[in-house]
C-alpha cells in the first residue's frame, strides 16, 4: 500500500475513533444546551472577548450563514452580544457576556472532566506520550498548509521588519514613538544580547515578523509583531509569533512579556491562543499602550 494511502487511512480510522469516544456525534455535546459548533464558536469568542463576525469565519473556516444562525441562538441565550461595528457599518461584532464569562467558565471544568476521565487509566508516562504525539500531529499538518517558511534574522530582510512594522503603526496610530525608533536602530545590539527576529518567508518575499527580546531576570518581551499589507499572510503572523515564544523559552525565559492596545484585535487573538493573560501595568512604555498580557512557563 503507498504511504500516502497508508497515512490516510490511519488519519480515517483515528477520526472514526475520536469522534466516538469524545460523543462528537450527539447532538448536544457534554449534555449542554450547546452543539459541538456553538461550543467551538462561543469559545472563539470568549478569547477575544469580543471580534468581528468574520473573523471568525476566516479563523475556524466555517459557512458564513451557518455562523450566523450560531451567533443569532447564542445570542437569544443571553451569552454573547452583538452590535454594529463604528468603523464599519456593514460588519458585526460579537461579544462575550457576564453570563458568557461565567457559562464558558462551566463548559471548560464539564470538558477538563470528561476528557480527564477518558485519560484516567494511563500512567504519567503514557500521557506525557500522548501529549506530545498529539502536538507533533499537530505540529506536520499545520506545516503541511503553510506555503511559508518561517527563518531567523537575514540581513536582507531587515528593512522588511522597519517597514511592516512602521507602516502599521502609522495606519493604527498616526505616528511612530521615540521607543520605536530606538528598537528600529539597536536591532544587532538586541541579537547581540540573545533576542531573535523571526521572519515568515514566501519566493523570497517576507510576509510577517516578531522579535524576542531579554529585558531582565528570566523576563523576555515579544515585540513587533507586523505583517506585509501588500501580500496575503494567512496563519504567518502566529507562525513568527510562536517561533518567536519558542526562541524565549529555549534560552531561558521564565516570563514573556507583551505591551499592546485594545484595539487590534487580530494581534489580541494570536497572544490568547498562544496562552498569555492578561495582566494590569501602571505604566505601559508606550503612549498607545493601554494593555499588557504576559506568559509564565509552566503554568
Amino acid at each position: 500500500m503507498d504511504i500516502r494511502h497508508e497515512t490516510v487511512e490511519t488519519i480515517r480510522k483515528f477520526n472514526r475513533y475520536y469522534t466516538v469516544e469524545m460523543n462528537l456525534l450527539d447532538k448536544k455535546f457534554l449534555d449542554t444546551p450547546y452543539s459541538l459548533a456553538e461550543i467551538r464558536v462561543l469559545f472563539e469568542i470568549w478569547i477575544n472577548k469580543s471580534c468581528i463576525q468574520d473573523t471568525i469565519v476566516q479563523s475556524m473556516r466555517i459557512d458564513k450563514s451557518y455562523l450566523s444562525r450560531i451567533v443569532k441562538n447564542l445570542c437569544s441565550k443571553g451569552i454573547i452580544s452583538k452590535s454594529s461595528c463604528k468603523s464599519d457599518k456593514r460588519s458585526c461584532i460579537v461579544s462575550i457576556t457576564a453570563d458568557g464569562e461565567r457559562e464558558v467558565a462551566s463548559l471548560i471544568d464539564k470538558s477538563h472532566g470528561f476528557i480527564g476521565a477518558r485519560i484516567a487509566s494511563l500512567s504519567d508516562e503514557q500521557c506525557r506520550e500522548l501529549g506530545k504525539s498529539l502536538s507533533k500531529a499537530m505540529e506536520i499538518l499545520k506545516g503541511a498548509e503553510q506555503s511559508f517558511s518561517v527563518i531567523k534574522f537575514e540581513e536582507r530582510y531587515r528593512q522588511a521588519f522597519i517597514d511592516f512594522n512602521t507602516e502599521w503603526i502609522i495606519s493604527n496610530f498616526g505616528e511612530v514613538e521615540k521607543h520605536d525608533i530606538e528598537e528600529f536602530e539597536n536591532i544587532d545590539k538586541d541579537i547581540a544580547g540573545g533576542g531573535m527576529i523571526f521572519f515568515a518567508v514566501k519566493d523570497g518575499e517576507a510576509l510577517a515578523t516578531c522579535m524576542a527580546k531579554p529585558l531582565s531576570g528570566s523576563t523576555w518581551e515579544l515585540c513587533k509583531l507586523g505583517s506585509n499589507s501588500k501580500l496575503p499572510h494567512k496563519g504567518a503572523g502566529s507562525a513568527v509569533f510562536g517561533a518567536c515564544m519558542q526562541w524565549a523559552l529555549d534560552n531561558g525565559a521564565e516570563r514573556l512579556f507583551i505591551v499592546s492596545n485594545s484595539a487590534l484585535k487580530p494581534a489580541l487573538h494570536i497572544y490568547r491562543k498562544f496562552g498569555f493573560k492578561e495582566i494590569k501595568l501602571d505604566s505601559y512604555g508606550y503612549t498607545r499602550g493601554n494593555i499588557a498580557f504576559e506568559y509564565l512557563k509552566g503554568q
